[in-house]
């Protein structure tokens, strides 16, 4: 599957996934901690499960990089609802553009891969947007959401990074790729399910989620299920393969999309449920044509750096005075 369509089917399905836990939790009132430990759970086992005949690898259980990595995703999911106790969905898109800055500064540190010059500048109209929006919210820079963002997104492109030089993310048997995957939905599920007392101390404030109540209701169990099978699992082997193939910077790259994808399924999906229609008032608009002028600014860089290469590449292979020619 060509790259590009491997990020849109995986943000689609990222996006299916999130309009799916709504639904889940405001018409069947599912727990909503409770439904993402099933979630990871079935998940996972589906995609263990999916593998017949063969052995379930069991070694990856004990293996420190994957609870690392379940740490990490565990600390992404619980920061980003804690802050929609303080913001909107839409609000939560735009402040999760720090992101797209924050993974080409890590890819430059950590991975040796420094962006193309002209890419800052798409990076710093997106922190612009981030900036107004948090500027707009009550309370401004103060407001809680604002931090809790942000350690999401540094959890987050930890994570990514993880997954990037995990050596069981290299291998090419799509069967052991979904077992992999299968494994680290498992562990993530075990840490939400064993360590809420632990987040708890991590955050500022009292979760009210973090209650085990309703954990084997009907509602909670039959949406963890169905989300888990048909989403969760799915989007979990997207994105660790499209991290793997496309690199941390492009992942998140693609990301920012999810915004605007969120929205339009969002609007559809109100017409036919009872689930509310997105209101995004004006400085969202204003915060989201900064972030759409980021992705171009950054996406038209990479393609004039790719093509500089090309042509470079290609000068070296010509003898001295063809290559000569072909630079004048």
């Amino acid at each position: 599957m060509p790259v590009f369509i491997l990020l849109v089917v995986n943000m689609l399905t990222w996006a299916l996934l999130l309009v799916a836990n709504r639904l889940a939790l405001l018409q069947f009132h599912a727990d909503a901690y409770a439904m993402t430990c099933w979630q990871l759970a079935f998940g996972g086992l589906a995609l263990i499960i999916l593998s017949p005949g063969r052995k379930i690898p069991w070694r990856q259980f004990y293996l420190p990089l994957n609870w690392l990595y379940g740490m990490l995703r565990v600390l992404t999911g619980v920061t980003w609802t804690a802050a929609l106790l303080y913001i909107s969905s839409p609000q939560s898109g735009i402040m999760s553009q720090s992101g797209m800055p924050l993974a080409a500064l890590a890819a430059m540190l950590f991975l040796g891969r420094p962006p193309h010059k002209t890419e800052w500048i798409g990076h710093a109209l997106l922190l612009a947007g981030v900036l107004l929006m948090s500027w707009h919210l009550p309370g401004g820079f103060s407001n809680p959401a604002v931090w809790l963002m942000l350690a999401s997104e540094i959890t987050s492109i930890s994570s990514s990074i993880v997954a990037e030089k995990h050596p069981y993310n290299q291998v090419r048997d799509s069967w052991a790729h979904l077992r992999f995957t299968g494994v680290l939905l498992l562990v993530t599920s075990v840490i939400f399910l064993v360590f809420p007392p632990l987040i708890g101390l991590v955050l500022p404030f009292e979760m009210p989620f973090l209650s085990l109540e309703n954990f084997f209701g009907w509602p909670t169990l039959i949406s963890g299920f169905l989300v888990g099978v048909l989403f969760r699992g799915p989007a979990m082997v997207l994105t660790l393969r499209s991290i793997k193939l496309a690199g941390v910077e492009t992942y998140f790259l693609a990301a920012s999309s999810l915004t605007f994808i969120l929205m339009g399924i969002e609007f559809i999906t109100a017409r036919f449920t009872t689930v509310p229609t997105p209101e995004p008032d004006g400085i969202f608009w204003v915060c989201a044509a900064f972030m759409t002028g980021g992705i171009i600014t950054i996406t038209l860089s990479r393609r004039y750096a790719r093509q500089k290469r090309a042509a470079s590449t290609s000068s070296q292979k010509l003898p001295p005075a063809t290559a000569c020619a072909a630079q004048k």
